[in-house]
């Protein structure tokens, strides 16, 4: 007798449909505070156990140095990377981009950085073996439905070995649908987040970019399903000539670091900065005669930028302070715009200590929001109008006057 049932369900549209309890409603109540369970965040606020976390990035911003180091971090429970680690869990890393000799030298480079031995990790870092590819939705044969060949062996082996927290570092290699598709990546995103709800983990996605501008989590590349479907999305990208400029990092450098950006946070407060990251390079101790220095390998490590006013006295500051307060040679006031051209108070700075306007720039933005420079109406004697200036507040003037 023929098979009686939809398609959909043959295929497995929805997910393991086997494990789907009936459809009902209940009614809604509301509980009290302390029986509601607390959510179950393991690493900051950026990896949480039920959940589905984005990680987008360029390429040669370190974004797989980043992975493994959260992984190790998690796994040690260890601030490795100045986040906090709220619980040590099992950690699985889904390698689907590179070969195993280099995940290697990465993993050997971080353990040197970090003085992580074996025993450290031994029985609690799992990685899919070289060529093993994984395939979490794609299309059915009969071209339109959508199957899952390996999610219920994921949630299987993640139970298994108690995994907290699966990686997948490419997203993009993990499914075989059609990433421009919106209801595609609807499915595929759906798939990770039944792994991380069933298997009870965290699962951290690695996605690329599109190209163009790096500036918000919608450049990811592909259908904009797969950003609404993460709850926590994080952007990884590489530190800006005006950010180099403003941080006192030399222009062939600035490549060396990157930002972490909360770009999308649903289940917790935004974070209010970005947090900064370092590439260095530790060298491997495998030279040969073909080779005679050892491998270098990029490690990832919390950059914090220095203080604008670091290096400076409190004398130095006073005396750009008089400067501002003196105004410009015509009798004019400063101005805390870089547009007016002659009033900008940031060419104090510029002519006093030969900062970068980016640093020049970043001293008066902080003056101003501290209070130490207030804006006020004066009469120009130049124009002749009322207009805004910078006045010192002499209450705030660092140190002792």
């Amino acid at each position: 007798m023929p098979d009686d049932t939809p398609r959909w369900r043959q295929q497995g549209f929805l997910g393991l449909v086997d494990d789907e309890p009936p459809f009902i409603l209940r009614p809604l109540r509301i509980r009290d505070q302390k029986s509601i369970p607390h959510r179950q965040w393991i690493y900051g606020t950026h990896i949480i156990r039920g959940y589905v976390s984005l990680l987008v990035a360029p390429g040669g911003t370190g974004k797989s140095s980043l992975i493994l180091g959260i992984g190790m971090a998690c796994a040690t429970q260890r601030n490795l990377l100045g986040t906090v680690v709220h619980q040590q869990v099992n950690v699985a890393v889904l390698n689907l981009e590179d070969p195993q000799e280099e995940v290697d030298r990465r993993v050997t480079a971080l353990s040197m950085r970090y003085g992580i031995s074996d025993a450290d990790i031994s029985d609690r870092v799992f990685m899919t073996p070289e060529g093993r590819s994984v395939v979490i939705a794609a299309k059915g044969d009969d071209g339109f439905s959508v199957i899952h060949p390996d999610e219920r062996a994921i949630i299987e082996k993640v139970k298994d070995e108690r995994i907290g927290l699966l990686a997948v570092d490419p997203y993009a290699e993990s499914h075989a649908l059609e990433e421009n598709s919106n209801p595609d990546m609807v499915r595929a995103a759906a798939a990770w987040r039944r792994v991380a709800r069933i298997g009870n983990c965290a699962v951290l996605l690695a996605h690329h970019v599109r190209k163009g501008t790096v500036d918000s989590i919608e450049a990811a590349r592909g259908a904009k399903a797969l950003t609404d479907s993460a709850r926590v999305g994080l952007l990884l990208s590489t530190m800006s000539e005006a950010e180099a400029d403003t941080l006192g990092v030399a222009q062939d450098d600035r490549l060396k670091y990157a930002r972490l950006d909360d770009a999308k946070a649903n289940l917790a407060p935004r974070a209010p900065k970005a947090v900064w990251f370092h590439l260095a390079t530790v060298t491997l101790d495998n030279a040969t005669e073909l080779y005679p220095k050892g491998d270098g390998v990029v490690v990832i490590e919390q950059w914090q930028p220095q203080s604008v006013f670091a290096g400076f006295s409190d004398a130095q500051l006073n005396e750009a302070l008089d400067a501002i307060e003196a105004g410009t040679d015509d009798g004019r006031r400063f101005s805390a715009r870089r547009e007016d051209a002659g009033r900008w108070a940031g060419q104090v700075f510029i002519d006093l200590f030969g900062l970068t306007e980016g640093s020049a720039s970043e001293i008066i933005r902080t003056w101003v929001k501290s209070g130490l420079l207030t804006l006020r109406k004066y009469h120009d004697s130049v124009t002749r109008k009322e207009r805004n200036g910078l006045f010192v507040n002499a209450t705030k003037r660092p140190g002792e006057r």
